[in-house]
């Protein structure tokens, strides 16, 4: 939630990294589309939030769980609203091999609701989470993503086990949404997160989600204010970016191939297109940190 403009879109593309955070909720005048994992929490007030083709009414002290690649958008807040929220970049939600099941649960359908007995989302949990977020101190902060971590964890086996995390039982409201539209673009999403180590193109992506290409394409760029094979260099960014810092004796050589691009030179271009630096120096420098 929150919202921010990026450029003339229909909605806003802006990525937001790690972060945790508490403060007001205001109406987002265009919907938010980020590959991206969010929790919100409610902690004051209420507010009408819309994501996809769902429509919901949030009220204090429910916690929503959900993949923010699909438009989503705070369309109405009471006054004095005030939210906590959770931003997990999706390349770390996959490299910690959580259980299939959930992962599917996340990305292939809707809102989850954290709102059961056992491990909910408490405020205290999450506050001392954007308390620590806040602090200038590093050691703060790697604590937080540790935690998250086992967080996600617990939950993954929870849902496993017993399938604790149920669909938000809301007041829904009817929604005003592009339909097929949202739903194409989140299979081109979900077709690239799980394939792009793979010597995939346009065509193949379109061909898989059963497409014309150029329909794609332009349904794509219109969405997400990039080109498919953007968003797909991105993605093997992020991955190469993880391979770097977490599997140390993975060469340049080992990490371009195993995120499926299939030239060096290609992997360089890319990751100086996007990190500003070669990817031995982006390792060093963050070793180093």
């Amino acid at each position: 939630m929150r919202g921010r403009r990026s450029g003339r879109s229909m909605v806003n593309t802006v990525s937001y990294g790690f972060h945790v955070a508490r403060g007001r909720q205001r109406p987002m005048p265009l919907a938010d589309q980020h590959n991206e994992i969010e929790i919100n929490r409610v902690e004051r007030g209420g507010l009408v939030f819309r994501r996809g083709e769902e429509t919901v009414t949030l009220t204090e002290g429910q916690t929503v769980l959900y993949w923010a690649a699909v438009p989503h958008q705070v369309l109405t807040v009471m006054p004095g609203t005030e939210i906590t929220w959770l931003v997990l970049p999706l390349s770390w939600f996959l490299s910690w091999k959580l259980e299939p099941a959930f992962v599917r649960r996340v990305l292939d359908e809707g809102l989850c609701s954290l709102e059961f007995a056992e491990g909910g989302v408490g405020s205290s949990l999450l506050d001392g989470w954007a308390l620590d977020m806040s602090s200038d101190m590093m050691e703060l902060r790697v604590a937080v993503r540790l935690e998250v971590e086992a967080f996600f964890r617990r939950l993954s086996v929870r849902m496993g086990d017993s399938l604790p995390v149920r669909d938000v039982a809301l007041p829904r409201v009817p929604a005003v949404t592009r339909g097929n539209q949202c739903r194409h673009v989140e299979r081109i999403v979900r077709y690239i997160n799980s394939h792009f180590h793979e010597a995939i193109t346009v065509g193949v992506i379109a061909d898989a989600v059963q497409l014309n290409p150029e329909y794609a394409m332009r349904l794509f760029r219109s969405h997400w204010g990039m080109t498919i094979g953007e968003f797909l260099s991105k993605q093997r960014i992020a991955e190469a970016r993880r391979m770097l810092l977490q599997e140390e004796d993975a060469g340049p050589t080992d990490v371009a191939f195993a995120c499926g691009f299939q030239s060096i030179s290609r992997f360089y271009q890319a990751f100086k297109r996007q990190c500003q630096c070669s990817p031995g120096a982006y390792r060093k420098r963050h070793v180093q940190e």
